[in-house]
Parts: C-alpha cells; sequence; structure tokens
C-alpha cells in the first residue's frame, strides 16, 4: 500500500501590490476588467515545499491593481515528478489558495474607499492557467 503525501497550507503573502486610484467614483456597478493568471513553483532546495503564485490585473475606469500573491504548500513526503504533475498541485492547491487572494482584493479594494472588489469563486480543473472575465 502507497505511503500518501499529507500536504498542507504553510502562509499566504502579498509579494507585491500596486494599487493605482484614477479618479473619484460616484455610484453605480464598476466594470471591471479581471485577468489572474496561476503558476505552480517548485524549488530544487525545497524538496517539501512548493508555491502556487497567483499574478493578478484589475482594472476599471476608478482603479488599476496589479498583485502577486503567494501560497507556500508543504509535503509530509519529498516531492517527485508524479506529485509535480498531479491534479492535487495543478487544481486542489489553487482552489485552496484563491480565496486568501479574493480575500485580500475585496478588503484592500473597500478599504481604499471603494466598493470591495468581490471575485467570483473558480473552478481550476480546466487547463488554461488563466482567469478572465
Amino acid at each position: 500500500m502507497e505511503k500518501q503525501n499529507k500536504i498542507h497550507l504553510k502562509r499566504t503573502f502579498v509579494k507585491s501590490v500596486n494599487f493605482e486610484y484614477k479618479k473619484d467614483f460616484t455610484e453605480g456597478e464598476l466594470d471591471t476588467s479581471v485577468n489572474i493568471k496561476k503558476e505552480c513553483i517548485f524549488k530544487e532546495d525545497k524538496d517539501k515545499e512548493y508555491i502556487i503564485l497567483f499574478k493578478g490585473s484589475f482594472k476599471n475606469e476608478i482603479f488599476d491593481l496589479e498583485i502577486e500573491f503567494v501560497a507556500v504548500f508543504g509535503t509530509s513526503e519529498i516531492i517527485d515528478e508524479s506529485f509535480k504533475e498531479s491534479i492535487f498541485v495543478k487544481s486542489s492547491s489553487p482552489a485552496i489558495a484563491f480565496p486568501y487572494l479574493r480575500s485580500f482584493i475585496s478588503t484592500l479594494t473597500l478599504n481604499a474607499g471603494l466598493p470591495p472588489l468581490i471575485l467570483p469563486a473558480y473552478n481550476f480543473t480546466r487547463e488554461s492557467g488563466e482567469i478572465d472575465e
């Protein structure tokens, strides 16, 4: 019987953020373009850890926001090639990390004096590494 690799989310953090407030907001709904790319990163010196990196761009007539958001996952076993190609890494890990990015963006926009930008839930089982709206 094969031993199952236990995975856990170690931490999340914002690597970079650029927020530009372009003009005053009056009322109404903002039509925001959303582009988020995800990348799985494995570092050779970290054989029981991997990273999901989200790079997001959000633009509308009121603000432009660009962000790099990192989720660090730890494993109980050394990461091998089959694990790197697994559905857990490609779909489940981003799905676990995405709500943290989603929460940060809605809080940032709300605290900037704007209606919160609430990203919709996303199904990461699609093959593309991008989220566009």
